[in-house]
């Protein structure tokens, strides 16, 4: 079922008297995605000489096209920053953006940066202003930083918007959260048909998905991988939707399951899949820890690996298509068919 769209309906989607400034002029792309076929040397001199560029990399135009955002999407955005919105519910996803930007990829320098942080913030309050109905919720700042790592701030807001509404996140955040409670349902039922050993090791110490997981989909793994190396979810996930993200899940498990098959207790079995603090040192020591210490993996190789995973598609997406988000239950025939 897709989420709701507001792209039309919009009350600020009417164009004000006034030009407005474009802010997005002013946000500096991070990412060096345009100059990865240049030397290493190369890349390494623009990445801290010559980093000016504002217009989207390439692979945040090619994101692009998996949405749809409207014709007059530069109008659109800064309309919706300059036109004022003054509701108790506003004020309040404002209140909790502002706590949010600094808890933000706190090892980027960018994100640091008063630049880098204005430019969240832009985009995190037009889209409060957008969907003022659900507004703001923790998670989506992962997301937004992460796309502003490669897109400019205009191109940023409507993949976000592209994010909620044609791939069904917006679901993640509804009261109740019953998107949440979908992928999770999938996920261990995945778990149950490939990972059986490690499903009846969770179920041993009542560990359910929604334990170690919920992060993972409120930030789609952006409170997990560094902003730098997020290209490699979200790659993917314009391509493939929620199908990669259940084989990146499954990829992580699998990695842990030896270390998961052996725990002593709950806190044992879930300390090796939680990360405490949002930091550089903590990344690397997860994905070291995927590795058990060999140091020969990284976030590239594991999106490549969660690819290996053979799911029936058919079947994800038949579950998605027949989901009731007022239940949070799947309304499927016992002989239903699908293709």
């Amino acid at each position: 079922m897709e989420g709701s769209s507001t792209r039309d309906s919009s009350p600020l989607s009417v164009l004000p008297d006034k030009t407005p400034e474009r802010p997005e002029l002013t946000h500096k792309i991070q990412c060096t995605c345009d100059h990865e076929e240049k030397s290493f040397l190369v890349r390494s001199y623009y990445n801290f000489r010559h980093r000016k560029q504002t217009v989207s990399c390439k692979r945040a135009k090619e994101w692009l096209q998996y949405c749809h955002p409207p014709r007059n999407m530069e109008d659109v955005y800064n309309n919706l920053l300059e036109n004022p919105l003054d509701t108790h519910e506003f004020r309040a996803s404002c209140k909790q953006i502002d706590l949010d930007i600094h808890r933000t990829y706190p090892d980027e320098i960018y994100f640091l940066d008063p630049e880098g942080q204005s430019a969240l913030r832009r985009v995190l309050v037009a889209f409060s202003k957008y969907d003022h109905n659900l507004g703001y919720v923790q998670g989506m700042n992962f997301i937004v930083g992460a796309l502003l790592w490669h897109a400019s701030e205009c191109d940023a807001f409507w993949l976000f918007v592209g994010l909620m509404e044609d791939y069904e996140l917006r679901d993640t955040y509804l009261p109740k959260l019953p998107g949440l409670s979908k992928h999770c349902q999938i996920i261990q039922l995945l778990i149950l048909e490939l990972l059986p050993r490690l499903h009846m090791k969770l179920a041993e110490y009542r560990i359910t998905c929604e334990m170690y997981a919920a992060e993972w989909c409120f930030s789609l793994f952006g409170s997990v991988v560094p902003a730098s190396e997020m290209v490699n979810v979200l790659d993917l996930f314009f391509k493939k939707g929620w199908i990669f993200f259940y084989r990146f899940v499954l990829a992580i498990l699998q990695c842990l399951e030896q270390r998961l098959l052996k725990a002593k207790d709950t806190i044992d079995a879930l300390s090796p899949l939680k990360i405490c603090q949002k930091s550089q040192k903590e990344w690397k020591k997860f994905v070291k820890l995927l590795d058990d210490g060999k140091g020969k993996l990284n976030w590239a190789k594991l999106a490549q690996k969660a690819e290996d995973f053979d799911l029936d598609e058919n079947y994800i997406r038949y579950l998605h298509m027949n989901f009731d988000i007022e239940t949070s239950q799947f309304s499927i025939k016992r002989f239903a068919t699908y293709s």
